[in-house]
């Protein structure tokens, strides 16, 4: 299911972010973009302009779309934030909102790519294997957290959701996260999910030996619309987040090596149902 394609330069890349989260914020209150215009006095195709990235907007507009897109305070600060970087000529790879921002990218992605070697990915975890996972980074109130990452797979079933690939460890079968139980219950939800025609899942056994990702996890999304692609990695505190053309290359090249060293689709659903089986 992986595909190759060149990446493509973005000056800014808090532009696209900036711009994504502008057009989620129109499509809720479902104005459309003529209407938009119409009341900001901007000229034809400027809003898709700016929700593609390729127009910065002055503070004087993001004052003006807070208050069209009724935005609350949280949002207001977040594009504010991202419209100050996305004006500047260089920015860091940390972002004003990591956690918000990945989100709101992965909503708007074509493709999607997850590597981890012994933990299932967010987007995946049912919510009891997620509960288990918050328990052991003693999050106050794990609830909410676990509530968004349920909804983030309803990307995957709806009409046009990305082309999802995973490459996930061999180890991940085996770590008994919240116990024998939820494993099951987890690889079992694995299994359902791989049967999804825009899902695609590999394990990389551990016959496989050494590989270019030892020791680092990370997810690659394409956004086609705008074709760029991004990189994220996350730690303990917060998370990495890669957009340079030469850096996601490097990651994409590696995603394809390690889809390639995985157990083809297959075997990787025949390993998961005898790891279901091994816990019952």
């Amino acid at each position: 299911m992986y595909r190759e394609g060149a990446p493509v330069a973005i000056s800014n890349a808090q532009r696209i972010e900036l711009g994504i989260f502008l057009r989620q914020y129109r499509d809720r209150i479902g104005l459309a973009q003529d209407a938009v215009e119409a009341e900001l006095g901007w000229h034809a195709g400027k809003v898709s302009r700016v929700e593609l990235g390729k127009r910065t907007v002055v503070k004087t507009e993001i004052d003006r779309l807070v208050l069209l897109y009724e935005l609350n305070q949280d949002e207001a600060d977040l594009v504010r934030r991202l419209g100050a970087e996305a004006r500047k000529r260089d920015v860091s790879s940390r972002v004003a909102d990591w956690a918000q921002t990945y989100v709101a990218i992965e909503r708007s992605a074509t493709e999607i790519q997850y590597y981890d070697a012994e933990l299932v990915p967010g987007a995946m975890q049912v919510a009891s294997y997620a509960r288990a996972v918050l328990a052991v980074s003693h999050h106050p109130d794990p609830d909410p957290i676990i509530g968004d990452r349920l909804k983030r797979q309803e990307l995957l079933t709806r009409d046009n959701g990305p082309q999802v690939s995973i490459v996930l460890g061999e180890a991940a079968l085996h770590r008994r996260i919240g116990g024998a139980e939820v494993l099951r219950e987890q690889l079992e939800h694995l299994l359902a999910m791989s049967r999804l025609a825009n899902v695609s899942i590999r394990v990389l056994d551990f016959e496989a030996g050494a590989h270019p990702a030892l020791g680092v996890g990370f997810t690659f999304v394409r956004l086609g619309g705008q074709q760029v692609s991004r990189v994220y990695l996350e730690g303990l505190s917060d998370g990495t987040y890669l957009h340079l053309p030469a850096d996601t290359l490097v990651y994409r090249q590696v995603f394809n090596q390690l889809w390639a060293a995985a157990l083809g689709d297959r075997q990787s659903a025949t390993i998961l149902r005898r790891r279901i089986a091994d816990l019952e």
